[in-house]
């Protein structure tokens, strides 16, 4: 019995634009990643493992080989560019996600149907670590490790570095929004000389250089103005105030763009936050107790291939949901896996049903 719609249509793009673009020495070991993690709920990296390939310690050896394979995980970034997913109008959220003592910073096309496709991963050791006596013996270690690894490189030059890396990858920069954790003179410094467009979320208490005073931000007039920060004219948008908040303060190089359309854009920059959890729930990433950066990595590329993989195949096909009830509303993400699953039990009772 063939195989339904969905599973064939990922299986084309897998053999035919994915694989191709895979160095021959590593084509088995992406194989085996796409089958392990790609399209599966984490167990762990030996049960997965596991379940494709028969013998356990050949799943072990599989495992260890692809989790701790550094070029291969730098290359899986170009692997996903053959989906043609990004493009120089594009939108990319960027932010960390804490996995567990690890993290991951992450870039995600924005796709204003709730969810980002993430385009960008790169992993280092946590901020969140435990320095009490008390920490476990991985927390402890992890810590460690981090120390070592700041000591090389600090966290905004990681994500300088890694910003860097996208444009190189892509050939061009993206429209980049930020949450305000990024608003640092380096980063804005950095996007600001490349001709990069970007949003970012300001502190209300940020100070500014307005017609030739120093001003904060919440005390700037009007949801629009023009200042100078860090040897650059730049914009500051700012939102209306919402009940119980303080309103969003966009800095932006965007000198073009209506007020509206900078908070729509920004707006959507949660896509990528649903986008964690979808990825921690769904795919039950939350699980994860790994002790390498590579190992997240290669892992989390594997699970956003898996994403974007699901995409352009099912997004003429699910429902939105828009009249639906906010608590009962799923995301494309789980829509679109749970209609892989249908579509893999289905072929799976057929065989059944054909032998019996």
């Amino acid at each position: 019995m063939p195989s339904p719609s969905i599973v064939r249509d990922i299986r084309t793009v897998v053999q035919k634009q994915l694989v191709p673009r895979v160095p021959k020495r590593w084509s088995k070991q992406f194989s085996f990643g796409v089958k392990a993690f790609s399209l599966r709920v984490f167990a762990s990296a030996g049960s997965n493992a596991r379940k494709v390939v028969s013998n356990p310690n050949t799943a072990s050896t599989k495992t260890d080989r692809l989790l701790g394979n550094l070029r291969l995980a730098c290359q899986l970034g170009t692997i996903f560019d053959t989906l043609g997913l990004v493009h120089p109008e594009s939108f990319v959220n960027v932010d960390h996600s804490d996995m567990n003592g690890l993290m991951a910073l992450v870039g995600a096309v924005q796709t204003r149907k709730g969810r980002a496709l993430p385009c960008m991963v790169e992993t280092t050791y946590s901020d969140r670590l435990p320095s009490h006596e008390d920490a476990t013996p991985r927390k402890k270690a992890l810590r460690r490790d981090r120390a070592a690894e700041r000591a090389q490189i600090a966290l905004t030059a990681h994500t300088m570095k890694s910003l860097k890396a996208l444009a190189k990858r892509l050939g061009f920069w993206p429209r980049l929004v930020f949450d305000r954790g990024f608003c640092s003179k380096e980063i804005i410094r950095l996007l600001c000389q490349r001709k990069a467009t970007f949003y970012v979320r300001m502190k209300a208490g940020k100070l500014v250089e307005l017609a030739g005073t120093v001003a904060v931000t919440k005390a700037l007039r009007g949801h629009d103005n023009t200042i100078q920060l860090y040897g650059y004219t730049l914009r500051v948008v700012r939102s209306r105030k919402p009940k119980g908040g303080e309103p969003w303060y966009i800095l932006t190089n965007d000198m073009t763009s209506t007020v509206k359309r900078v908070l729509r854009v920004y707006r959507h920059r949660f896509e990528i936050e649903e986008t964690f959890k979808d990825m921690k729930h769904i795919f039950e990433l939350r699980r994860t107790r790994l002790n390498k950066p590579t190992s997240l990595k290669v892992i989390l590329w594997l699970v956003s291939i898996g994403i974007a993989l699901l995409y352009p195949v099912t997004k003429d096909s699910i429902v939105t949901q828009r009249q639906a009830n906010p608590k009962k509303r799923r995301s494309w993400i789980r829509a679109a896996y749970e209609q892989l699953e249908r579509a893999q039990t289905k072929a799976l009772w057929g065989v059944v049903t054909d032998v019996l």
